[in-house]
């Protein structure tokens, strides 16, 4: 077998071999803690992440299209650092710095070799696609969001009384789109933890969403149901105040609205949609 001419390959691969022995050190530095303590960490800095990316758009730092390219990544990042603190807690695993070490020399020297054999053995490029299943077994960090909803559906199937695997599916599907299932997650989140102004506002937002932006009669019911818990609850009156305007209660709807700002906190990143809202319907109204 001649090499001369793949030892650019070579080198390339090496270079991929540091690259992936690199990665998978990371986690074996850590000193301190165990894996569900870091996952605990992480979830809340994601969290905060989130917070902070209203706050920026509250304070015109950012546009809402920057904005919500962020919300995706960070809620990807949230889900991943979840699902490895879920799976930390389930095994019960302990820092064990021996380990550590013993399982850094094995992956820093074993590594580059196995796989520098299996090419030379094995490799070609026509080699068929992983199934599905081994795709979704890769690091929760390295996955797609998309992906990582299939894991997270794959676990709420297994451990259907998951409070929070429903909370943090819920708004992701909202954000991809998929409405219908984001409302029949708040539905089970409520069926596990109860009705509260805020699921079911969400749960009527979804359903507004799923029905191209039209209030109907499931949606309406879930936001009256909200301002009855929370007189105060934005989505709520938001929507209840389009769908007074759908019904040609035009004054009904803007007083609605004009009572939320009233009530809205200063730093509510809601008010200027609300604003607009109001402006577009008295154009509407001054124009007729």
């Amino acid at each position: 077998m001649a090499f001369s001419g793949d030892i650019p390959l070579f080198v390339a691969l090496a270079l991929l071999a540091g690259i992936v022995v690199t990665l998978l050190l990371r986690p074996l530095r850590a000193i301190g803690g165990t894996p569900a303590d870091r996952g605990e960490s992480e979830v809340a800095l994601y969290r905060d992440q989130l917070a902070e990316i209203v706050r920026d758009v509250d304070r015109g730092v950012i546009g809402e299209a920057e904005a919500e390219a962020a919300r995706v990544e960070v809620s990807r990042r949230l889900l991943a650092a979840d699902e490895m603190r879920q799976e930390a807690a389930r095994r019960g695993e302990a820092a064990d710095p021996r380990w550590r070490k013993g399982m850094a020399a094995v992956l820093a020297l074993g590594v580059p070799l196995v796989a520098l054999a299996i090419y030379l053995q094995e490799g070609s490029p026509g080699l068929p696609d992983r199934p599905i299943a081994a795709r979704l077994a890769a690091p929760a960090d390295t996955l797609p969001v998309e992906a990582l909803v299939v894991r997270i559906e794959r676990r709420l199937k297994a451990q259907p009384d998951d409070l929070q695997g429903w909370e943090l599916i819920a708004p992701t599907y909202l954000r991809l789109g998929r409405y219908d299932d984001a409302a029949g997650a708040w539905t089970r989140a409520m069926i596990l933890d109860g009705a509260t102004a805020e699921r079911l506002a969400a749960r009527g937002e979804a359903r507004v969403l799923a029905a191209e932006g039209r209030v109907t009669a499931g949606a309406r019911a879930d936001f009256e149901k909200a301002v009855a818990l929370d007189a105060v609850e934005p989505r709520a009156q938001y929507f209840l105040g389009l769908a007074d305007y759908d019904d040609g209660r035009r004054d009904a709807a803007l007083g609605r609205w004009k009572a939320l700002l009233a009530e809205a906190p200063e730093d509510a990143a809601w008010t200027a949609a609300v604003e607009a809202r109001i402006a577009a319907v008295e154009a509407e109204a001054a124009g007729k």
